[in-house]
């Protein structure tokens, strides 16, 4: 692949500094799709958490009898930071 060694030059701040300055419109529109999905994953967690942190016994253990992986993996971990 084209991109392979790309990726292993810098830190993930100065490649997407580079990113920014490319003028190139459809892998622009490639990194706004990926914060998108970045940031919609940290806000889904971020609420599975808090919920899980809360306590409400309901919605916990909806979360717990989930197939998702989300919710598998919530079950493993202590969020109590």
């Amino acid at each position: 692949m084209y991109l392979t060694p790309l990726v292993r030059i810098g830190t993930p701040k100065f490649r997407r500094f580079i990113l920014d300055l490319t003028p190139w419109k459809t892998l622009h529109e490639l990194r706004d799709i990926a914060d998108v999905i970045h940031n919609t994953a940290v806000e889904i967690f971020n609420s599975k958490k808090q919920v899980l942190k809360d306590g409400d016994e309901a919605v916990a253990s909806q979360i717990g009898q989930g197939k998702d992986i989300l919710s598998l993996l919530s079950r493993g971990f202590s969020f109590s930071d």
